[in-house]
């Protein structure tokens, strides 16, 4: 080979390596990761103001106006959240900070986590965490953004009372968070039944016992109030979440499918290949308290998931709570090339999937439902007129101005409604047959 034409390639890789950092950059995640958490945060931030409120967003937003202990479907949480960020202003990005800033924090405590005990490692597993597809583009404030958020404090708590400081204010701070995160949503209860599968099969002592009690003690206000609302508004709650939206599934196997593949969406064919490949070092978590609790919090539930496929199709967000604990857990598995080789497949997948995300919404509203038939493949009636309606409120609301005074509005769903109302500062009740 001719001395121009290798040394040409030898630039040529050395640029690929700049460029992806695969090689050139085994010191510096650190400093990466802290430019990452700026981009990312001006990313969604940007996204948050640019993207209209989604339906279920103005349906908080009309809890945050209307406070009180409980509504119809899901505890109180995110419409106190609301209700105090409404005091200073209703603008779409306002409201949606809490969301924005959340894997922001979460990413950022995996990092301080993890840095004592796998310093090599901490900086890439904290960023293939906050450039995941989820992370970048779920930026919308729901009942998810307090439960996430509460669910991985009581976590941090909880490891704290059984293998640092076995302190009886640890074990209350963690059913405190774990309180707050059952008054964000129900699925805190897994995280509960979770904590208790732990205690039984590891650390059934008095520590461990008498802990998990003085959690529950710490739980019993927060459960207690939301049975006191659901005895007095009909139980609706509990009709809603275990009898109106549960449907059984008898086609097992499309359904355990679907599970799988969002777990491989979520934790991306490189992780799950290299933690594989390294299953051996997973022996090393039964002597290692930090790892092991992290590994079978992460665990339980996702088995718990996979069991509760045989009945009901499990929804992507229902794993977020759970989802920070298993980059934890694998942390110390991968070596540094593998965190690295994932890193870069998250963020070219993030970056491939938001060029969908603006393909949908960028198009003129005439073509949102061709564009979404396309894409998806189905026709999704209430999607369509959500977005579109979302995207062009006021075009909709104009027409309705001159009969404001003499009627009172309506839409055919909750959804809607719910926009119509944000919009119009006029409330838009729900009729259907």
């Amino acid at each position: 080979m001719r001395p121009g034409i290798r040394l040409m390639q030898k630039w040529k890789w050395q640029f690929v390596g700049k460029m992806f950092n695969l090689e050139l950059d085994k010191e510096n995640g650190e400093a990466l990761f802290f430019k990452a958490l700026v981009f990312v945060f001006l990313l969604r931030l940007f996204l948050s103001a640019w993207i209209p409120l989604t339906a279920d967003e103005a349906y908080f937003v009309l809890w945050g106006n209307n406070l009180d202990y409980g509504y119809y479907d899901h505890p109180p949480m995110v419409g106190w959240l609301l209700g105090v960020l409404l005091f200073i202003s209703d603008a779409t990005w306002w409201l949606r900070l809490p969301s924005v800033l959340l894997p922001i924090i979460i990413s950022y405590l995996i990092f301080r986590l993890l840095q004592p005990r796998y310093p090599q490692v901490a900086a890439w597993v904290a960023l293939v965490y906050l450039v995941a597809p989820v992370n970048i583009i779920n930026f919308l404030i729901t009942t998810d953004t307090p439960l996430i958020f509460f669910s991985f404090i009581s976590v941090v708590f909880f490891y704290r009372a059984l293998y640092e400081s076995e302190s009886k204010r640890d074990f209350l701070l963690a059913g405190l968070f774990l309180g707050l995160a059952f008054f964000s949503k129900y699925f805190a209860v897994f995280l509960g039944i979770t904590y208790g599968f732990y205690i039984i099969l590891f650390h059934r002592n008095r520590t461990g016992i008498s802990g998990l009690a003085l959690i529950l003690l710490m739980v019993l206000p927060f459960a207690s109030l939301n049975i006191i609302w659901n005895y007095n508004h009909c139980w609706d709650n509990i009709l809603f979440n275990l009898i109106n939206r549960t449907v059984v599934t008898y086609d097992f196997l499309p359904s355990i499918s679907k599970y799988l593949g969002m777990l491989v969406f979520l934790f991306s064919p490189f992780l799950l290949y290299f933690a594989y490949k390294n299953k051996d070092g997973f022996k090393k978590y039964f002597s290692n308290n930090f790892t092991h609790v992290y590994l079978w919090l992460a665990t339980i539930p996702l088995v718990l998931f996979l069991f509760l496929t045989l009945r009901k199709e499990i929804g992507l967000h229902w794993v977020f709570s759970f989802y920070p604990f298993a980059f934890i857990a694998v942390a110390g598995i991968l070596d540094v090339k593998q965190w690295r080789w994932t890193f870069h497949f998250m963020w070219i997948f993030s970056a491939l999937f938001m060029s969908l995300i603006f393909l949908i919404l960028i198009p003129h509203p005439l073509t949102v439902e061709t564009t979404y038939k396309k894409i998806f493949n189905r026709n999704k009636k209430e999607a369509v007129q959500n977005l579109t309606f979302g995207k062009h409120p006021h075009e909709v609301l104009r027409h309705l101005k001159p009969y404001e005074k003499d009627y009172a509005f309506s839409t055919v769903s909750y959804g809607l409604s719910s926009i119509a109302s944000f919009y119009s500062s006029k409330y838009f009740m729900v009729f259907n047959h």
